[in-house]
């Protein structure tokens, strides 16, 4: 191999490295959609959303719909805490124990697949 081929080869073999060594998102077996019901005091929650706390400050969440439900899709699967916003009027209408993530008691498992997964969730 000649001398001007060398650096080339180096350049490839260590742009394969980097890519198959580096960070991968998760693989799509390792996915799942989660769909639910949020109610307050046994009545669809109107407005708000929903949280699944990931880890290092990252989270997955949806908007929660008028009736009360929500979707999402592409959720790694896993057991992650849970939180749940809701305001009127830029006042929170939910407990700290649901919208705090510091102080947050719900918490799910979310297996392969689909999962649906509903919130009762209460005033006092």
């Amino acid at each position: 191999m000649s001398a001007s081929r060398c650096p080339i080869l180096v350049a490839l073999l260590t742009l394969a490295v980097v890519l198959t060594c580096g960070p991968r998102a998760a693989a799509a077996d390792d996915l799942a959609s989660v769909k639910g019901t949020i109610t307050l005091d046994g009545k669809p929650l109107p407005s708000g959303r929903i949280l699944f706390h990931l880890g290092d400050g990252q989270f997955i969440g949806a908007k929660i719909k008028d009736d009360g439900t929500f979707k999402m899709e592409r959720v790694p699967t896993g057991k992650y805490k849970v939180t749940v916003e809701s305001a009127v009027q830029g006042k929170s209408v939910l407990p700290a124990r649901y919208a705090a993530d510091d102080k947050s008691e719900l918490q799910v498992e979310v297996k392969k697949g689909a999962n649906t997964l509903d919130f009762a969730l209460l005033s006092r």
